[in-house]
């Protein structure tokens, strides 16, 4: 093994070798971030029975993870630019390892919304660690791929937020299965801070090795006010902002809060099956956001294929609040449940948007701007869906659980749908090619 603590040893091949360990690290730690994503679909009605939650005050408890996420962005970002990725990994996995650990033990609701604050405060910059990481240590060239790879990757984790953890939660508890993700983390944590290092140059100066990506702005005298005012001065980002503002918080409102009860309530069937739904969601999502990705680096443009992917969820959310009847037949949720992964796939392009727009050496603070419009779609449109179905509900209570009517459901998808051609009319008018209007 690389003995990471002599850099001077270290050969340029080796630490190319190396930059994908390290980097395996930053993406298992995303990995975690995404099973708490969606992890309450699975144990929503738990909770609701427990706590004697309606649905704005479960739809709250989910979104409490994305206010952090919203709050960070910005100051976020600009820590990972000033901190580094190696610093911010330690710091963000022992903070979500705490909040996991707190919903394991919470004895009331206040306790939940606690963890998941914690939660939402670590993993509100773990993905722009990843695209800082991946700006000092992979060529410009490859950035949507490598973004696209990470989400690949990562997205497992909403797998294992899914099924997996319907099977753990009836096996040991939900309460326990949250502990034993707090200490996995723990261990995640500390290892990255072992492994990672923030550039090539930190291993060895004689690396012979440069991103044509990212220079470390460390030293330099910009503030971070001027430099969080400089970003939301530029008229290139708020175009990707925009479409991550209409599209992921539908996606989670979907595949990570409400999809589960829609499929039991409304066509009978158990949790277990209605969770293949959302593996089916989050497969569409994980391997959708390479191949565009891939595709955008390939034939040059990012507007063409995000202009495709938001088409694939103004469809999704056109069909459940539009079909005749109300009720889709039930086998076309296989088909829909890839689309609209499909669909949100689309907020991976922002990235590479935004980074086009920046100087080097910026990456966190832009990357963070455009994320910030995904957070804040999920912190309004999570709590907006639950108080939609309330407005809705007929009274039905089913072992201490809200049960919302076929209709209640179909408003809150057309309430998706407005967001969605929302975001279709942010991708459609992004211009690309224009020239950088962020000056260092």
């Amino acid at each position: 093994m690389v003995d990471l603590k002599k850099p001077n040893n270290m050969q340029p091949g080796s630490i190319m070798r190396m930059r994908w360990v390290m980097w395996a690290f930053l993406i298992i730690l995303h990995l975690i971030t995404s099973f708490h994503r969606v992890s309450f679909n699975v144990v929503a009605d738990l909770l609701t029975a427990e706590f004697r939650l309606t649905g704005a005050g479960l739809g709250n408890l989910a979104a409490a993870y994305t206010y952090m996420y919203v709050i960070m962005q910005i100051p976020g970002g600009l820590l990972v630019d000033r901190l580094g990725p190696r610093r911010i990994a330690l710091l963000t996995g022992l903070a979500m390892a705490a909040g996991s650990i707190i919903i394991g033990f919470s004895p009331n609701a206040g306790l939940v919304f606690l963890g998941r604050l914690l939660i939402g405060l670590g993993g509100s910059v773990i993905l722009i660690n990843i695209f800082k990481f991946q700006a000092a240590w992979f060529r410009a060239s490859d950035f949507a791929t490598m973004s696209g790879l990470a989400i690949l990757i990562s997205g497992s984790g909403a797998l294992l937020g899914a099924t997996p953890l319907a099977l753990s939660v009836n096996l040991v508890g939900w309460r326990t299965s949250f502990i034993f993700v707090g200490l996995l983390t723990i261990l995640v944590a500390l290892l990255s801070w072992y492994f990672v290092r923030n550039r090539p140059q930190d291993c060895s100066p004689d690396a012979g090795y440069q991103a044509e990506s990212d220079i470390a702005p460390e030293s330099s005298p910009v503030s971070s006010f001027k430099i969080a005012s400089i970003v939301f001065s530029n008229r290139r980002l708020w175009m990707p902002f925009i479409m991550n503002l209409g599209i992921f918080g539908g996606f989670i409102v979907f595949s990570g809060t409400w999809g589960v009860s829609y499929l039991v309530h409304v066509y009978g069937i158990n949790v277990e099956q209605a969770a293949t739904f959302m593996v089916l969601a989050y497969l569409g999502y994980m391997v959708g956001a390479p191949i565009a990705g891939w595709i955008s680096d390939r034939i040059g443009s990012r507007k063409i294929p995000a202009v495709i992917l938001v088409t694939c969820s103004v469809v999704f959310w056109l069909l459940l609040a539009a079909w005749p009847g109300g009720m889709l037949p039930f086998g076309l949720f296989y088909g829909l449940s890839i689309l609209l992964g499909v669909g949100a796939a689309s907020t991976i392009l922002s990235f590479p948007m935004a980074r086009e727009s920046s100087p080097p050496g910026y990456t966190g603070s832009v990357t963070a701007a455009v994320n910030l419009g995904v957070f804040l779609g999920l912190a309004v449109l999570q709590p907006l869906f639950g108080y939609v179905l309330d407005l809705g509900w007929d009274g039905l209570v089913l072992e201490g659980a809200r049960i919302y009517p076929l209709q209640a459901y179909r408003y809150g998808f057309l309430v998706c749908l407005l967001f969605a051609l929302t975001a279709l009319a942010a991708a459609l008018n992004y211009r690309e090619g224009e020239p950088n209007t962020m000056k260092p």
